[in-house]
């Protein structure tokens, strides 16, 4: 029995140990996770919790104010209500919110909020978990090009109807303005000279708020021009490429000759340099540029092309008899070339291309009128041609000199008149010879033409015997006149009209002069007689 009393005694006095021991014993603080603990305005997150009061009502409240567990709510500053919900019968909690766009009316941007919890609606807080706000971001067209492309840029979550400024690296390249979402679309840029790799391109507001973007530079070459003959100048413009290295160029795969003859890549990765184009068959020629890494080419098409000597133009013309030489690349090699001048073509050389396809040949400019005429190369496969422009410098008029005016002539009269020449020494005369139109009429307007001669070389002329002129009254002349015209048809203007008039017929003086000369023979004859006569007696 009085082990059974002890027994009892031991056992109470552990059950009541225990009693105690749970009474002393706090309880557990409640505790809360977040997921995702970061993403945009919006963004659905889900709190998970235990350790709650068992079916009590637990408000959650996102802020950017930091504070401690155990603070009040109304500590904070700004502060956003975003769900209340009753814990479960075990303390544990399932709430969901979204991330608001406003925190008392300010716009809620990228960083770091807190989410925190309490049993009281702006009571103490029991919980407190970070949330990363990614506020701001930017969308471009292309991820990577070349210098002088065309980048878009968009964005989203910036501040409300704010200035935004979009860089390229340091370089600002464009602005905008944000909607009352704090949104921009569609803002253009040219990519600005830059070296090969990596850019970063930014768009920030007026509220610092920013985003940016990762952008590809590559490496590339322009000519100018594309196309064309041998021995021009080509201009080759580098970008995109490694910043201060120098560059070689090649031509089908041949070094060429630069001006400048060292070549070398600015702080940007640019250089420009030019060279001349090679002789060489028609076709399309590589055209490459390296900086002993990057490398870029474009193709140059060599076609068949003709140069001569001398440009002419409507306002620097050439003239008829000028020396020209022409020259030609790509055209077949060791061929002939025929070359023609003129609308309807005048063959005025030929000559033959070498084994590069070049040839050249030089001619004097035939008799042709003046304006635009074409010469042209053909080697019967290859036909090019250049333009060639004759000058329209009218001669001198001529004076009249023979007969006088209102004279009387013969019927078969002698006209003459002072010589035209184009004066030598200047570039808009030399179509030469000079020859001279004629015309004889009886009447003032010279409607009704009784003679009329042209490409007359001489200053003068005496008409032909079939040309006889019927005899007129000196009160109805005949009236004449004159014009000179160049080689290239460039006719000056007639003389003033003179007036002459022929006589008798010519054949009635022959006969007088005959009948004259009859005469003193016979009275010579009749003299002689007489005088014999007399010596008989």
């Amino acid at each position: 029995m009085q082990y059974n009393r002890v027994f009892r005694t031991l056992a109470l006095a552990l059950i009541f140990s225990l009693l105690a021991a749970i009474a002393a014993t706090p309880a557990l603080a409640a505790n809360a996770s977040l997921s995702p603990t970061s993403g945009a305005v919006g963004t659905a997150v889900t709190v998970k919790g235990n350790s709650f009061e068992p079916a009590t009502a637990v408000f959650i409240y996102f802020s950017g104010d930091s504070a401690l567990v155990g603070a009040d709510i109304t500590d904070l500053e700004a502060y956003e209500q975003v769900a209340a919900e009753a814990s479960d019968d075990t303390g544990h909690i399932l709430i969901y919110f979204d991330v608001p766009e406003k925190l008392d009316g300010e716009d809620v941007t990228s960083g770091t909020y807190y989410v925190y919890t309490s049993y009281t609606e702006e009571g103490e807080i029991l919980t407190t978990d970070t949330f990363t706000v990614v506020g701001t971001s930017i969308s471009i067209s292309g991820t990577s090009g070349y210098v002088g492309d065309t980048v878009t840029v968009s964005g989203t979550r910036f501040a409300a109807s704010s200035n935004v400024t979009i860089y390229f690296d340091s370089t600002s390249v464009g602005t905008t303005s944000t909607d009352d979402d704090g949104t921009f679309d569609d803002v253009t840029f040219n990519v600005p000279s830059s070296y090969r790799g990596s850019h970063t391109i930014k768009a920030q507001d007026a509220s610092d708020n920013y985003a940016t973007a990762t952008f590809a530079v590559g490496q590339k070459i322009t000519i100018a021009p594309t196309s064309g003959g041998s021995g021009i100048a080509m201009t080759v413009t580098g970008t995109g490429f490694s910043a201060s290295k120098p560059v070689t160029i090649k031509y089908n795969a041949t070094a060429v000759t630069t001006t400048p003859a060292s070549i070398n890549t600015d702080a940007k990765g640019s250089f420009t340099a030019s060279f001349i184009v090679p002789t060489g068959l028609a076709g399309t020629y590589a055209v490459e540029a390296s900086d002993g890494t990057n490398s870029a080419s474009a193709n140059y098409t060599m076609a068949i092309n003709i140069t001569i000597s001398t440009i002419t133009s409507a306002a620097s013309p050439g003239h008829v008899g000028m020396s020209v030489t022409i020259s030609g690349t790509g055209f077949q090699p060791d061929s002939k070339i025929n070359i023609t001048y003129a609308s309807v073509p005048i063959a005025v050389a030929t000559t033959s291309s070498d084994y590069t396809g070049a040839f050249s040949a030089t001619f004097k400019i035939p008799k042709s009128e003046h304006g635009n005429h074409t010469i042209t190369a053909s080697d019967g496969t290859n036909t090019m041609q250049a333009s060639f422009v004759i000058e329209s410098t009218a001669p001198a008029t001529p004076k009249l000199v023979l007969p006088p005016s209102d004279e009387k002539a013969k019927s078969r009269a002698f006209l003459d008149w002072e010589n035209v020449t184009k004066d030598v020494n200047n570039a808009d005369e030399l179509s030469t010879p000079v020859t001279y139109d004629l015309q004889i009429a009886s009447d003032a307007d010279f409607t009704n033409t009784v003679l009329e001669k042209t490409e007359l070389t001489t200053s003068g002329y005496t008409l032909l015997k079939g040309e006889t002129l019927k005899s007129t009254k000196k009160e109805a002349p005949y009236y004449w006149r004159v014009r000179a015209v160049d080689a290239a048809s460039n006719a000056g203007d007639w003389t003033s009209s003179r007036t002459f008039y022929v006589g008798g017929s010519d054949w009635g003086l022959y006969c007088l002069i005959g009948a004259g000369v009859l005469l003193i023979f016979f009275l010579g004859f009749w003299a002689g007689r007489k005088s014999k006569s007399s010596e008989y007696y």
